[in-house]
């Protein structure tokens, strides 16, 4: 129970800290604010998961290297690897499954379908180096006392609820991206149809309807889907004639 509690809470805090890290990221790459990854909420499951691994492999020890140096570069390299792996994955379902693209690295140097590329790679690997020498001591000592801390327990508990619901609302919202991108007879870039999806819900229902997001997805895509049989169906009925 306490290693699960302590595993939890690396999860939670890693998936909310790699949310900010994002939302920074791509303000300043792209000029607007969007919320990245495929869920309502503030988390991204990939840092999450990145960050529990990587917290063990920080206490690994290693003995059979020569030295502390080669210890930690094997722990890095191993680390950025790892990163890459769980990015290649969840990259490749997204795109193959479910015809979304959650992040595009089509434009970089020697990327693989556009999921992963040598660039973001090293970037990985500076994340992980930073998170080895400046967060993992402190982690460390908070994870570690998960168990005698009520008020975090409840945190977790709290956390962990709201993600299976939100991972569940999610991914039903993913299917219905995956029928649209199907019946499009295309790959989806799940930033961009947000853009367009807001800009078209607000220009045609007004800014002074509440915001829902699965409700302007829905939208937005029926109305695609409308446009698109309207014109096979006027191109199609002057082909036949």
């Amino acid at each position: 129970m306490e290693t699960l509690l302590e595993y939890l809470f690396l999860f939670c805090s890693c998936a909310t800290a790699g949310w900010c890290l994002e939302v920074v990221y791509r303000a300043f790459r792209h000029r607007k604010v969007v919320n990245p990854g495929f869920l309502t909420g503030c988390c991204l499951p990939i840092y999450g998961t990145g960050g529990v691994i990587l917290y063990c492999l920080s206490g690994m020890k290693f003995r059979s290297l020569p030295n502390e140096y080669v210890r930690v570069a094997a722990i890095l390299l191993i680390a950025m690897a790892i990163m890459t792996l769980i990015e290649l994955v969840g990259g490749l379902v997204a795109v193959k499954y479910f015809r979304v693209k959650l992040w595009d690295y089509s434009g970089e140097w020697m990327n693989f379908q556009g999921v992963i590329c040598p660039k973001f790679s090293l970037i990985w690997g500076l994340v992980c180096a930073v998170y080895y020498f400046l967060i993992y001591p402190f982690m460390h000592s908070i994870a570690s006392r998960v168990i005698e801390l009520p008020l975090l327990i409840l945190f977790v508990g709290m956390y962990a609820g709201i993600f299976l619901v939100d991972l569940a609302h999610s991914l039903h919202i993913m299917q219905h991206l995956r029928r649209y991108a199907s019946a499009m007879r295309t790959h989806i870039n799940l930033d961009q149809l947000k853009g367009n999806a807001k800009e078209h819900f607000r220009r045609e229902v007004g800014k002074k309807r509440p915001f829902n997001f699965y409700r302007m997805i829905n939208f937005y895509m029926s109305d695609m889907q409308g446009y698109r049989s309207e014109i096979n169906r006027k191109w199609g009925g002057k082909n036949e004639k």
